[in-house]
């Protein structure tokens, strides 16, 4: 026997016996961090612990040794922090993921059957308990995220659990959704999303459901008291000034209330629709009798006319920032503002 064939035997062994699991589909541009090297992700590669799993415009379906099914979707990164598993010895198996950025979907195996207290699924703003079931993880650039519980292919419905350090929330019914924007604070309110699984990826992150979007304002709403309340927070729907301009006009615009310096933590912000100026969103409305003007002037302005009688959701991209407003708690009518340097 050659040499050459002596060693490659060498590696395959050296190969398979650190696999914790391989890649049962790919498809598309991917790629597996392995310490210094980068390997292409491509079907029957074994994975192995510490390993990234980082999608270009490819998705990458892993199968870990207990059944453990994850599937990567495109432009997404997934990091095995741990894997321990012997079918011999039953509830000592651990598992612990990392989904650093866009939508990953989990579904468990052995290990989160037999213990689930052993599975550790983390995004940077929240950390998922699991109770033997399937869901989804959509992560964004800050690592906000959006959590979605998912019937599994029996049809049953399983239970998890999203905690933060500020508090948790349990999440026991198909396609109910929780969203964390940091650790510091607890997982808005569960909300049952009117979606398939198959419009489960990034998009979610340019435009989050309008459930989770109506949960998020009214816990915003809930956290205003008397002290900051004044007549800039009443909603633009119920307020009927005799002398709208006499209350808030061009004038008040003011160039000193740009913030050049973009905080990157604001990267996406839900905005109140409120007449007058927002230094959150740095967003000015204006009563103009028949419609509405909203305006966000940074280090580009943009300007947007809509109608009173009709509801709008407004998407304002600008900056490094998404800002989404609604003048109607319900409405099918979307406008979607882009601007780039």
């Amino acid at each position: 026997m050659s040499r050459a064939i002596i060693l490659l035997l060498l590696l395959l062994s050296t190969s398979v016996h650190g696999a914790i699991g391989k890649i049962t589909e790919d498809r598309g541009s991917a790629e597996v961090q392995r310490q210094k090297s980068k390997l292409s992700a491509q079907a029957g590669l074994g994975i192995e612990s510490m390993d990234s799993v980082e999608t270009a415009n490819g998705i990458v379906g892993i199968t870990f040794q207990d059944n453990t099914q994850v599937r990567v979707t495109e432009h997404s990164k997934l990091v095995i922090d741990d894997f321990v598993y012997d079918p011999k010895v039953k509830g000592a198996g651990k598992l612990a993921l990392n989904v650093a950025m866009g939508t990953v979907r989990y579904a468990s195996g052995n290990i989160a059957h037999e213990n689930n207290k052993n599975v550790a699924i983390n995004t940077p703003t929240a950390t998922v308990a699991v109770r033997g079931t399937a869901f989804t993880m959509t992560v964004d650039e800050i690592g906000q995220s959006l959590i979605i519980l998912l019937p599994n292919r029996d049809g049953s419905v399983g239970e998890i659990e999203v905690t933060t350090v500020a508090g948790q929330v349990v999440l026991n019914q198909a396609f109910q959704a929780t969203f964390t924007t940091n650790i510091e604070t607890k997982p808005s309110r569960p909300a049952i999303l009117n979606l398939t699984e198959s419009a489960i990826d990034n998009m979610l992150i340019v435009r989050p459901p309008r459930e989770i979007v109506k949960e998020i304002m009214a816990e915003n709403r809930k956290q205003r008291t008397a002290l900051t309340f004044d007549d800039l927070d009443k909603n633009a729907l119920e307020i009927k000034p005799e002398k709208p301009a006499l209350a808030f006009n061009d004038l008040d615009v003011n160039e000193l209330n740009i913030d050049y310096l973009n905080n990157a933590l604001d990267n996406y912000i839900l905005a109140v629709f409120v007449l007058g100026y927002n230094a959150n969103t740095q967003t000015y409305i204006f009563d103009r009798n028949t419609y509405y003007q909203i305006t966000r002037n940074t280090t580009q302005k943009a300007t947007v006319l809509i109608n009173k009688d009709r509801g709008y959701d407004i998407t304002i991209i600008q900056d490094g920032q998404t800002v989404n407003i609604q003048n109607q708690e319900s409405t099918t009518n979307s406008i979607f503002i882009k601007q780039s340097k």
